[in-house]
């Protein structure tokens, strides 16, 4: 009998799905998961698209305004004090 992957298990094995490194039965299990699972499936859609994004833009290597890269850093600092 396949073991069932849960939602959690699905979110953590994401990355190595989309690089193709997940053993067969693995991959298989969490195709299944994704095929009954439109949450799942949408999140896939969107952490997929967010590294395909995240990849261009760092083999661009844009350069961001000092102004704008010390605006960012000290709103991350307060969202992580937040939490």
């Amino acid at each position: 009998m396949k073991a069932f992957i849960s939602c959690k298990q699905c979110t953590d094995l994401l990355m190595d799905y989309l690089e193709g490194t997940l053993d067969t039965g693995i991959k298989q299990r969490l195709d299944e998961h994704l095929s009954a699972c439109p949450p799942c499936l949408n999140f896939l859609r969107t952490y997929k698209t967010s590294s395909e994004l995240t990849r261009r833009l760092r083999d661009q290597q844009v350069q961001i305004p000092r102004a704008m890269e010390n605006r960012l850093k000290s709103f991350l600092r307060e969202q992580v004090k937040k939490s």
